[in-house]
């Protein structure tokens, strides 16, 4: 990630409808979780970014969180977060199995190699583990928002369940989400791409500035897909999610 989109990232992500979505939806997992477990999870952030997985997570449990930067790292101490270790997920430094949920939140499409990555999640998992993976769906969405991001790739839904099952883990639910938004989102990124200046650095899309009411209607929209991806699963979005348990 750009180095400017860290600091950026602590003004929007307790706001902007996509962040406020994606919790959504990872916090309903981790509430069915805890109560067929019956007791605290230990949780595992794998690139937790500005870290607000403690924040809004520890209700479930009590999270710990990993990520290469050493910016990460200071935001998070700035928070007051000292459970974050700055390392590799290709290469995590725990003992096998010793999490009871490990997220991958929009972390897989930074590694260079993502089956590493994969393996590693599976092998701090417990037998009994759930894991929680989001990504960002269809190269054709490529833009100066992945550029900024410092995306090596976007995925299809065929392409991350080979993947998620050759590291190990057992796709429960797949499915697109961000669905109703894809089209305005393409034509976004398709200008953004078309207008963008070789001389600026790229940025993200998440900071754009939108009307209080259009964010209030888009996270309206998106709960409303969450809610009928426990019946089916989309077809189609700007993001993928997987929900898996090691394979037995």
């Amino acid at each position: 990630m750009e180095q400017g989109e860290y600091d950026k990232i602590l003004e929007v992500e307790e706001r902007n409808w996509w962040y406020r979505a994606r919790r959504h939806l990872i916090a309903k997992w981790l509430r069915r979780r805890r109560v067929e477990v019956g007791r605290p999870l230990e949780i595992l952030d794998v690139a937790c970014a500005a870290g607000m997985s403690f924040r809004h997570f520890a209700e479930f449990g009590r999270v710990r969180g990993i990520d290469l930067s050493s910016e990460t790292v200071r935001l998070c101490r700035e928070r007051g977060i000292d459970r974050v270790v700055q390392c590799d997920a290709q290469r995590l430094p725990f003992r096998d199995e010793s999490f009871d949920v490990v997220l991958s939140l929009d972390a897989l499409e930074h590694l260079p190699d993502d089956a590493a990555g994969i393996a590693e999640i599976a092998r701090v998992a417990r037998h009994d583990a759930l894991l929680l993976v989001t990504v960002p769906a269809f190269m054709f969405l490529w833009s100066p928002h992945d550029v900024a991001f410092h995306h090596h790739r976007r995925y299809v839904a065929s392409e991350l369940r080979q993947k998620l099952s050759a590291g190990g883990l057992a796709v429960r639910k797949l499915s697109y989400y961000s669905t109703s938004v894809l089209p305005p989102v393409w034509l976004l990124r398709k200008w953004r791409g078309a207008t963008a200046k070789a001389a600026v650095p790229a940025h993200s899309d998440f900071f754009l500035e939108l009307p209080g009411p259009l964010e209030t209607l888009l996270y309206a929209v998106m709960r409303a897909e969450i809610g009928l991806m426990d019946f089916v699963s989309l077809p189609f979005g700007v993001s993928l999610f997987a929900a898996c348990e090691r394979a037995r």
